[in-house]
This record gives C-alpha cells, sequence and structure tokens, in this order.
C-alpha cells in the first residue's frame, strides 16, 4: 500500500465519529471544515493588521455589543442544558460519570454540539481586534486560547463526547457568561462605569476555572467508575495546564504589578496621601505640563475600551512634543453645541 493510499484511509477514517447523526450536522461531516477555518483565522491574524495600517479603525461598537450580548444568552443556553442532562443525580464528585464517552445520548451530543458551536464563533473576538487595529490583543495567550478551543471542541464532540466534557463546559461557560456581560457594559458608555469594579474578579474566576479542571480531570481519570477516552483526558490535562500558565502570567503583568507599584508609591508618601494632585498627577493618571493636559497611561492599557467623560476643559492635547486642540476638550470648554471648525480657525 502506497503512502497516498495510507493517508486517503487514515483521513477516510476521520469521516466518521461515533454518531451518524454528529455526523450529519454543521460542520462535523469531517476535519477539512474546521481545519479550513483555523488556517484562514490565522491567515487573517498575519494579513488583517496589514490590510488595516493605513485605515482607521472601524465603528463598530454597536455590533460588538449585539456580539456580547449573544455570547451572554449562548453561553447561559449551554448551562441550562447541562442542568438538563441531571448530571449531578450522584453528587458532584460523579456528575462526569454518568455519561461515557461512547454515550449515545442525542441531548449530551446536542449539548455538544452548541458548545462547539460557541467556540467557533468566539473566533470573531479576533476578527474585531483586527478591524479595530487594537493588534496588541493579539497575544499568544489569545490566538492560542482560540485555536485549541474550536479544535479541541470538534474533536471531542466527533469522537469522544461524554459526561467528563460536559461538567468541563459547564465550568467554562459559567466563566464566559460572567465575562461577556462585562464587555456588554464597558461598552455601553461611561454611565454605566461604575458598575465595571469587579473586572480583575474575571481573571480571578478564569484561573479558579483551569484548577478546578485540572483537579476534576484528575479525579475522573483516576476514578473506576468513571470511563473515558485516556487520550483526550491527557490532551485535556495537558492544554489546561498551558492556559493556567498562560493566565497567570496575564494576571500578574495586569494586576500584580500594577498594584505593587501603587504601594511602593504610596510608601513614598510616608504611606498618607497628602492630596488629589501629587507632584501634578491625581488618582485618575492625568498629568498638566505647562497648562496642556496629556494623559498618563501604562502601555498595557487600551484608552478605547475605558469608557470616560470630560465635564470641564483640562487643556489642549499633547502629541509627540506637539500641541494640538481636542475635540473632546473644545467640547468641555465651550459646551455641547460647539463648532469644531470654527474654533479651528480662530
Amino acid at each position: 500500500m502506497s503512502y497516498l493510499e495510507k493517508m486517503d484511509r487514515y483521513l477516510d477514517s476521520l469521516k466518521v465519529g461515533k454518531s451518524a447523526m454528529v455526523d450529519s450536522w454543521f460542520m462535523m461531516s469531517s476535519p477539512f471544515p474546521i481545519l479550513t477555518v483555523v488556517v484562514l483565522y490565522l491567515l487573517f491574524i498575519r494579513i488583517g493588521p496589514r490590510i488595516m495600517k493605513n485605515r482607521p479603525p472601524l465603528g463598530i461598537n454597536k455590533l460588538i455589543s449585539y456580539y456580547n450580548a449573544a455570547q451572554v444568552v449562548l453561553a447561559t443556553m449551554i448551562c441550562i442544558k447541562v442542568f438538563k442532562l441531571n448530571l449531578f443525580r450522584d453528587g458532584i464528585l460523579y456528575a462526569g460519570c454518568r455519561y461515557p464517552s461512547n454515550t449515545q445520548n442525542p441531548m449530551l451530543l446536542d449539548l455538544g454540539w452548541w458548545y462547539f458551536f460557541a467556540k467557533f464563533t468566539e473566533l470573531l473576538d479576533t476578527i474585531f481586534f483586527v478591524l479595530r487595529k487594537k493588534d496588541k490583543q493579539l497575544t499568544f495567550l489569545h490566538v492560542y486560547h482560540h485555536v485549541i478551543m474550536a479544535l479541541y471542541s470538534w474533536s471531542y464532540l466527533k469522537f469522544a463526547a461524554g459526561g467528563e466534557g460536559a461538567i468541563l463546559a459547564l465550568l467554562n461557560s459559567v466563566v464566559h457568561v460572567v465575562m461577556y456581560s462585562y464587555y456588554l457594559l464597558s461598552g455601553l458608555g461611561p454611565r454605566f462605569q461604575k458598575y465595571l469594579w469587579w473586572k480583575k474578579y474575571v481573571t480571578k474566576m478564569q484561573l479558579l476555572q483551569f484548577v478546578l479542571m485540572l483537579l476534576y480531570c484528575a479525579w475522573t481519570h483516576n476514578s473506576p467508575r468513571c470511563q473515558y477516552a485516556s487520550g483526550f483526558t491527557y490532551f485535556i490535562f495537558i492544554n489546561v495546564t498551558i492556559f493556567l500558565i498562560l493566565f497567570l502570567n496575564f494576571y500578574y503583568k495586569n494586576y500584580k504589578i500594577k498594584m505593587d507599584a501603587k504601594k511602593e508609591y504610596e510608601k513614598t508618601q510616608n504611606g498618607v496621601r497628602t492630596s488629589k494632585h501629587t507632584n501634578g498627577i491625581n488618582d485618575k493618571n492625568y498629568k498638566k505640563e505647562n497648562g496642556v493636559c496629556s494623559q498618563v497611561r501604562n502601555e498595557t492599557d487600551d484608552v478605547d475600551d475605558v469608557p470616560c467623560e470630560v465635564n470641564q476643559a483640562c487643556g489642549d492635547f499633547m502629541k509627540d512634543g506637539k500641541v494640538f486642540l481636542s475635540r473632546r476638550t473644545a467640547s468641555a470648554a465651550y459646551g455641547p453645541n460647539y463648532d469644531f471648525d470654527s474654533i479651528i480657525k480662530k
């Protein structure tokens, strides 16, 4: 048998999953549809920023709000489907053991497809980043997580869907309900800013999720009562470990370092804040020099993702050593009905 004949036979074997019903569903007939999507996704990440380089970012905030709302609904629906399986009848520890990896339960297979569909649609997160020129958001963590989850959810449903995957889907979907709710509220404008104090707890929930997943995989793998495909359990365990390390690094860079810097700054002031303005910097990190107001931010902050509202003039806008009259400053100084072009002519 030639090499090409062996390859053809292997590819034909991939087309046949554990359920003929699953094989007939959208994107599930063979691995080629999802692999094509992943390849196009990676190509877009490479080409997209170059296409957008000399173009203004697209104003798609309303579209993204609808998308975030849809993701909240989808994740909530997945959680409901998990509870309809009555997995917890034998207790929490054995919840995932009710359905082995060779189950043909239509409700569990339906759950598996919707979970795969959620991972498929979440690839749009990256597309939106590129179209809005948020290239710094395209980190290894972001891309790796989206690609692996799309491939894993497809292959798990195709070959080994069982109760273990349902429990992991529940944990992940609960976190996504909270996460996309935050994204939805943060995109609705400054009036919702006061409700977003819990941002850092979203990352903590993700970290807790990964720890629980690792513990659960270890438990089910060593329990004789649970019958799962060992290969998938190893794959899940390894990738969840990678996710945990990457998210810990993200949390350290975005919260721990900033918190330590803040504590160190307060120590230099003998532990007492003398006023809201210290050395020209107030508690909102705005710096005023020579009558010009320029914003001081960490390089990792995303200005467009932080809702803000200016109620008073703070001077002109400085960029690259040049002073410009900003629309936001002009709006604060001249009122909401100002004519920006006439002010420039003055």
